[in-house]
């Protein structure tokens, strides 16, 4: 992964992004959003093709996808997730400092090299799918501390008798307007 200083606009150019995260396949942009002060926008966009908003329903299919090939080692990476989940904090600001270092300091702690045979399984590689999950968690907690939806999903996901309906539905859920 590589982490530019934001060159990407979107609403006509009016808007660009504070930091960008760069896969193989895959960009992650960084807005700033307008719920609060310190929200973010997250976009992303594949192989050049159009910029899209990511929703929560695209990495809880992808998650499912690892559990299929790999259930033990995809329930120890969720685990993990789950613990940042549990101990992120609203951002304090939404500089590019601030969201790279969280990022990197998050991917040190998970020591996200020990999951990178789960790239085998699903659409996203195993470090695009925690940046990813790592920012829209954070821009939960930053636009509501008592947020949630995040937090069931993986619970949802980590029981022995997951109800896959739950999952969807909770997933699919677009508090956003």
């Amino acid at each position: 992964m590589e982490i530019l200083k934001g060159t990407q606009t979107i609403k006509k150019g009016t808007l660009k992004a504070i930091i960008e995260f760069v896969f193989d396949d895959y960009i992650i942009y960084v807005f700033q959003g307008s719920l609060s002060k310190y929200d973010i926008i997250i976009k992303y966009r594949k192989d050049g093709k159009r910029i899209r908003t990511p929703k929560h329903i695209h990495w809880a299919v992808d998650v499912l996808m690892k559990m299929q090939g790999n259930d033990a080692l995809t329930r120890k990476y969720l685990e993990v997730i789950q613990k940042c989940w549990e101990t992120c904090a609203p951002l304090p600001d939404n500089t590019f400092e601030t969201i790279r270092d969280l990022i990197l300091d998050g991917e040190k702690e998970i020591k996200i090299e020990c999951f990178k045979p789960l790239n085998s399984y699903g659409e996203y590689d195993v470090e695009f799918l925690y940046v990813l999950m790592e920012l829209l968690a954070i821009q939960e907690k930053t636009n509501r501390p008592d947020a949630y939806m995040f937090g069931n999903i993986i619970t949802e996901l980590l029981n022995i008798d997951r109800d896959i309906f739950k999952i969807m539905s909770t997933a699919g859920f677009n508090g956003r307007k």
